[in-house]
């Protein structure tokens, strides 16, 4: 996820910060996860995340790094689904506590390690899955 790179000329360091961006790590702040509780549980915060194409989890947004101009897609998902190279981060990463509720154009900052990372918002994208279950039947 390279859009998620620091304008930084260390490479390592740029890889740092962007990982760190989308992973999670403890200990979040009671208010952390007190606000994370409350818009993911708030039913008429969901329903005006649906109608106005606000982020919410299952989102898949693309994002554009505002000081190198890298554009990507990622998703935010729970934090059991999440895989950093796979592009689906955890709600609870600093990354994903910051996307919800927002929406196209609006810019998220970020501080990690000292360094600021700016991100626009581009797209978002939402599909409902319908899981279908197979059901066996046992031949006698």
């Amino acid at each position: 996820m390279y859009f998620c790179y620091p304008k930084q000329s260390n490479k390592i360091v740029a890889c740092t910060i962007a990982q760190l961006a989308c992973r999670q790590f403890f200990p979040l702040t009671a208010l952390q996860l007190n606000h994370m509780l409350h818009a993911i549980a708030d039913s008429k915060n969901q329903s005006r995340l649906r109608s106005n194409g606000g982020i919410r989890p299952g989102s898949t947004v693309e994002l554009q790094n505002i000081d190198t101009g890298e554009q990507g897609w990622l998703q935010l998902v729970n934090p059991a689904q999440a895989n950093y190279h796979q592009g689906r981060i955890s709600l609870l990463s600093p990354l994903g506590c910051a996307l919800p509720g927002k929406t196209v154009d609006m810019v998220i900052s970020l501080q990690l390690l000292g360094y600021t990372l700016r991100l626009r918002i581009l797209s978002v994208l939402y599909v409902k899955h319908n899981v279908q279950h197979d059901t066996l039947t046992s031949l006698n």
